[in-house]
């Protein structure tokens, strides 16, 4: 019975046509290929970070900064709950109790008697096995310590990396830069840029480290705001105050202590705000006003973590100091090019943060000043009018980072959409800048925390090129003595075993294009083996052809037989080098990952050109068209 081998030819040879056709981005220049081609044929083999030079970058995320997160919105609520159970729910500061949290521990102290059916009724649901968040550690007088349940946290940090990963490269998608390998290895999480500049690679790392973490805090604006004017007093008795509040003296010299008073259109009460402000050297360059900055906020710092404390002046355990970055102001309120630090005192909590936030863009001010509009989810919104609602008059901080990027004065209640801007201090290119990267890290979501650069690796091109030429080199030598090998051993037979190698080398690199996978040295490696392979599943098959023949069947009988004899054991091999490919896909990382996907793409290629493409060639030559006595195998 005749073969239909022709539309077998007619299948492989549009493949194998429009393969090599797939595959002229990857070897041909863009710019000497016409626009119309590149249009429809635009995806290339990618180069990994070992062949097109590049960065790799090691993070660590700060684990207890999530924790301790964790652990001040639940003790907000647990908060919450005490209040109720005691009648206090309009009360800021509880005459019964506080909830405190220092570093990874919960602290619940009773200020009179201790109630411990109230504080069950609170904390219950914290402490049930099933869905345990808190481990009661013990008693010491009337206060209860707590810290989070290790099953609880190990799974909120295994979260916390994951979403690192995805956020990083959201936000190295967001800003165009091409073909990166991002991935969790351990405790870290692995950034690859291959093919990026130094003014490229510093610019992406910027990004990635930027945390984005955006929280909407008050500014203690309350008449209980006492800590701030003990600071005041402080610097007034040791380092003498002018009459316009300047420190005369001292390490703070011409620091001034500033009181503000305002309120809200719709409200009678007048509200104050005490705070710091220091003037800040003027650079002309960017890199040298952030130096300036942080100097002048290092300077600030010192005077609230150690001498204040040394002092007797402890900041409050549920307030923080918030720095924000300005320029001064004349008296008609127009910005002049003098740069100060302001220091605010903030409350620690808030439920309001960048999670929440759905959209952003950037958009202008009243002043056409370059700002980022954006959109709360529901439950967002819900919270943002809470908060403004209840704080009419107050100040609110919009704190970005480390830095309060603003703080302006709650008018009326704000439901989705909120205004943020990210300071003045910069020329208006620079403001423009920041405000564009912004809205493309917060569309891109915040970092559950900040990250640490542990390593950083720079692979010049040069390293690459050489590796290119030494693959090139081993790969030209491998397949020339496979080559070899086939032609002497199998002679005419041989041809055939090699145009079907050819063809999987090519099916196999025009696979990878239209996955934008990524060759490395490594994979490399693996189409070596692939050529191998292949090469063996047509040994096996010989191999069986020739014991049919011995055995005196006819050429067709003996090809017949032949295959069919060998193709299970042929299958056996491969798919047990496919399961082995899939392992090192699942568990390896980086390198690894890329010679299992070169391993499996041409284990598929290998089974389809060693096998069915041979058999279209024999199944010709020993058509009745051609009545073949003999097969040279």
């Amino acid at each position: 019975m005749e073969r239909k081998w022709f539309w077998r030819v007619v299948f492989f040879g549009f493949f194998g046509i429009f393969s090599v056709i797939y595959l002229l981005p990857t070897f041909v220049d863009e710019a000497k290929l016409p626009k119309w081609f590149n249009s429809y044929f635009n995806k290339k083999v990618l180069r990994g970070l070992d062949l097109a030079g590049g960065v790799h970058l090691e993070y660590a995320i700060d684990t207890d900064i999530i924790i301790e997160d964790q652990l001040d919105g639940w003790g907000v609520d647990i908060k919450t709950r005490l209040m109720e159970e005691y009648g206090e729910k309009d009360k800021d500061i509880s005459a019964n109790f506080k909830v405190e949290v220092r570093g990874n521990r919960l602290e619940i102290t009773f200020l009179k008697a201790v109630d411990t059916k109230k504080l069950d009724k609170a904390i219950g649901g914290y402490l049930e096995y099933d869905s345990r968040r808190l481990v009661h550690t013990g008693v010491k007088d009337k206060t209860y310590y707590y810290i989070m349940d290790s099953r609880f946290a190990s799974n909120m940090e295994a979260k916390a990396l994951s979403r690192a990963v995805e956020t990083i490269r959201d936000r190295v998608d967001e800003f165009g830069v091409a073909s990166p390998e991002i991935y969790k290895k351990d405790d870290m999480v692995v950034v690859e840029l291959p093919g990026l500049d130094k003014r490229s690679q510093d610019r992406i790392k910027r990004i990635i480290e930027r945390s984005a973490h955006l929280e909407f805090k008050m500014v203690d604006s309350g008449p209980k705001s006492t800590y701030m004017a003990q600071v005041g007093r402080y610097l007034r008795d040791k380092y003498k105050i002018t009459n316009q509040g300047t420190v005369k003296t001292g390490p703070y010299k011409g620091v001034m202590i500033q009181r503000d008073s305002y309120k809200a259109r719709s409200e009678a009460v007048v509200q104050k705000t005490w705070y710091i402000e220091m003037d800040v050297p003027t650079r002309s360059l960017p890199q040298d006003q952030t130096i300036a900055f942080k100097t002048a906020r290092e300077k600030l710092e010192n005077l609230f973590r150690k001498e204040l404390p040394a002092a007797g002046i402890m900041l409050p355990l549920d307030r923080e100091i918030g720095f924000e970055r300005d320029r001064k102001t004349n008296p008609q309120g127009v910005h002049t090019s003098q740069k100060i630090l302001r220091a605010m005192l903030l409350f620690k909590s808030t439920k309001v943060t960048g999670e929440y936030i759905i959209n952003a863009q950037v958009g202008y001010d009243r002043q056409s000043r370059p700002v980022v509009n954006a959109t709360f989810n529901r439950t967002g919104g819900r919270y943002f009018a809470e908060m403004t609602g209840a704080h009419k008059g107050w100040k609110m901080a919009i704190k970005l980072d480390n830095w309060v990027a603003s703080a302006p004065v709650i008018q009326d209640e704000i439901h989705e959409n909120v205004q943020i801007t990210v300071g003045s201090f910069g020329t208006a290119q620079q403001v423009l800048a920041d405000v564009e990267e912004l809205v493309g890290t917060l569309k891109s979501g915040s970092l559950p925390a900040p990250l640490t650069k542990e390593m950083e690796l720079n692979v010049g091109p040069s390293l690459g090129k050489r590796a290119i030429a030494r693959g090139q080199l081993a790969l030209g030598i491998g397949a020339f003595l496979v080559i070899l090998f086939m032609l002497m051993w199998y002679k005419l037979s041989g041809f055939i075993a090699v145009a079907a190698l050819l063809l999987n080398v090519v099916f196999l690199m025009a696979i990878m294009a239209a996955f934008e996978a990524r060759l490395t040295l490594p994979g490399m490696a693996g189409i070596v083996l692939t050529i191998g392979m292949a090469v063996d599943a047509n040994v096996i098959i010989f191999e069986r052809i020739r014991e049919e023949l011995r055995l005196g069947k006819n050429p067709r009988a003996a090809i017949d037989s032949g295959y069919s004899r060998a193709f299970w054991a042929i299958m056996d091999g491969q798919i047990t080098t496919a399961i082995a490919g899939v392992v090192l896909y699942e568990f390896g990382t980086g390198p690894i990952k890329g010679f299992a996907v070169t391993l499996i793409i041409g284990i598929i290629t290998s089974i389809v050109t060693g096998v069915f493409f041979t058999r279209v060639i024999f199944d010709y030559i020993t058509s009745r068209k051609h009545k073949v006595e003999s097969l040279s195998i």
